[in-house]
């Protein structure tokens, strides 16, 4: 995936875009942990506070990072408990820039559907999950 092939050209299709954005949640998603949607190793995690936005209540961290060359990111590897995959899609997302934003609904009623809540899926049940969607409504470029 993270090198591209005859049959794939997923790098080259990430490259394309002007902009990359991951969404990630900071905790209780249980689908897809804060380490692996936020493409950063455990000791690339930022500490994150309760959100002071009203508008975007549940965005507790935001960052720009720009692209690596594989020399670079394996220059800056440790032993960080990520096996083999993990590290390898660190590595290989990382030479391409991403803006990362750190979601936490660690305060909702329903915390533990946060996979669902940041998307929206329902709009009743996960309607805590809005102002992720505006944010990105309010961010996206054309």
């Amino acid at each position: 995936m993270v090198e591209d092939s005859e049959e794939y050209s997923f790098m080259s299709a990430l490259r394309s875009f002007e902009r990359r954005v991951v969404y990630s949640n900071v905790g209780f998603d249980h689908i897809v942990g804060w380490r692996t949607s936020s493409i950063r190793r455990d000791s690339e995690l930022p500490k994150w506070e309760d959100s002071v936005d009203e508008k975007y209540p549940h965005i507790v961290y935001e960052e720009r990072c720009k692209a690596y060359d594989k020399e670079q990111c394996e220059t800056t590897v440790e032993d960080d408990g990520l096996d083999e995959v993990e590290e390898e899609l660190v590595i290989g997302l990382s030479r391409v820039s991403w803006e990362k934003v750190d979601v936490s609904f660690h305060r909702s009623r329903i915390k533990f559907a946060a996979h669902s809540i940041i998307q929206v899926k329902d709009s009743y049940t996960h309607s805590e999950g809005a102002d992720v969607i505006q944010h990105m409504i309010d961010h996206f470029l054309l």
